[in-house]
């Protein structure tokens, strides 16, 4: 078993680039542990070494630029049985400085491996938190006054468990490694790189010097803490707390949902439609009946404005690919989701497209049947309508029994919107017998 899913030389890092060789490390420190890739979730950072994701064959997460370290903590509590491992630049650690205190403070049970080159790579080579003294970047072109924020020393004051500063040439890279993924607790590898591309550019150091320059800036290399503490108490996480409420308090069986296989689903529209919640659900309640569902959205950084598309992949076999390829069914309501659907020509002659009557479609060789959403709009109102159409879309298709789907919906549904979404459930159950014309 190998966690890497590609050779170091055909990894799109600049030539010279050290972020390769810390994979390999990273992939034999996993095969030593003889962990398989659903063992292991690996959580990347903005950055250069942020692009990992696709190299490696196992659980991935990529967030946003210094927040690696708060999803890294969760998907932990939410999955204890998970190997997590953070991968993270120093750019990263500065803009996530109080994220990276605070898990060591707290004990999570995560390893964060920071690959430390210097400067932000990605962006042109500007200095970063770790910039050594005098070193010259575009934005220190006289050398840098600061000095270096001390990784190692900041996690280790606030009770990291296991704390190591070495380098990617490091021969026992993966000796490492494995000791820190396996001391419980907290634990931290500062991993010293070259940037080929910026740094060493503008400044004298290369695989034999690295030594030199932490003896100047007097951060040693080497073991720095081995004291495991207890992780955080992770509590188990249940499918999901919807869960809880379609167990019957009369010992009957809770209500469990039969699926087929693995199906996707497509939902194109606008903001404001609450799209994203209606998929959501739908995800809920599938889960809650015992089914594995993957929810991706898109949307635009605008309020109530652009196009909004959720995809929803349900199936009664964990989901270890969560990519919306050949979806199912395409429901389609407005022209926003019209334009932002960039699958048209690839989807299965089997495939059912759902779309608004008044939408021009590209070509494609699905089914396609069309559908009056002004129709669902005055039977459970604008807002309700997206959930009354797909609901109407699962039943048509018959993936769902629609007594089993009424009776979760009515058992798991909880909140402010309990009503509506039972009314818009049940409307499109209706529509699924009645048609649209004659409802």
């Amino acid at each position: 078993m190998t966690t890497l899913a590609v050779k170091k030389n055909d990894m799109a890092f600049c030539p010279g680039c050290s972020h390769g060789m810390v994979l390999e490390h990273l992939s034999a420190a996993l095969d030593r542990m003889k962990l398989t890739p659903t063992d292991v979730c690996i959580v990347s950072d903005i950055g250069c070494i942020g692009i990992s994701d696709r190299y490696l064959d196992s659980h991935t997460f990529h967030g946003l630029h210094g927040r690696s370290i708060t999803y890294a903590e969760g998907i932990k509590r939410a999955r204890p049985d998970l190997t997590v491992v953070v991968l993270i630049g120093d750019g990263g650690c500065g803009i996530g400085t109080a994220h990276l205190v605070h898990s060591a403070r707290r004990g999570a049970d995560i390893t964060v491996i920071v690959c430390n080159n210097f400067n932000f790579g990605m962006t042109g080579g500007q200095h970063s938190a770790t910039t050594p003294v005098c070193a010259q970047t575009p934005t220190t072109p006289n050398g840098a006054t600061d000095y270096p924020f001390d990784v190692c020393q900041t996690v280790g004051a606030n009770g990291a468990s296991y704390v190591g500063r070495f380098t990617a040439f490091d021969k026992d890279l993966p000796q490492r490694l494995e000791t820190a993924i396996r001391t419980p607790g907290f634990s931290l590898l500062d991993t010293w790189e070259l940037c080929v591309a910026y740094y060493t550019e503008r400044n004298p150091l290369n695989r034999k010097t690295l030594s030199e320059l932490s003896d100047s800036m007097e951060l040693p290399l080497g073991e720095l803490y081995n004291r495991p503490r207890p992780p955080h108490p992770a509590e188990p996480a249940s499918r999901s707390a919807i869960s809880k409420t379609t167990e019957p308090s009369n010992n009957r069986a809770p209500i469990t949902l039969s699926w087929p296989r693995r199906t996707e689903f497509c939902v194109a529209g606008s903001a404001g439609q609450r799209i994203l919640s209606a998929v959501g659900v739908i995800g809920k309640l599938a889960v809650a009946g015992g089914l594995h569902a993957a929810q991706s959205d898109d949307f635009p950084i605008t309020v109530s404005r652009g196009h909004s598309v959720s995809n929803l992949i349900l199936s009664d076999k964990p989901i270890f690919y969560t990519g919306v390829d050949n979806p199912e069914l395409l429901l389609v309501l407005t022209e926003d989701g019209v334009r932002r659907v960039k699958l048209w020509e690839r989807l299965s002659p089997h495939a059912l497209v759902l779309a608004e009557t008044s939408l021009n479609l590209p070509d494609t060789p699905a089914q396609i049947e069309r559908i009056n959403c002004k129709t669902a709009e005055k039977l459970v109102g604008k807002p309700s309508a997206a959930l009354a159409l797909l609901s109407y879309a699962i039943v048509r298709g018959q993936w769902l029994d629609e007594n089993r789907f009424r009776a979760i919906a009515e058992a798991g549904i909880r909140g402010k919107y309990r009503e509506d979404n039972l009314k818009a459930i049940d409307a499109g159950i209706n529509l699924a017998h009645t048609g649209f014309e004659s409802a």
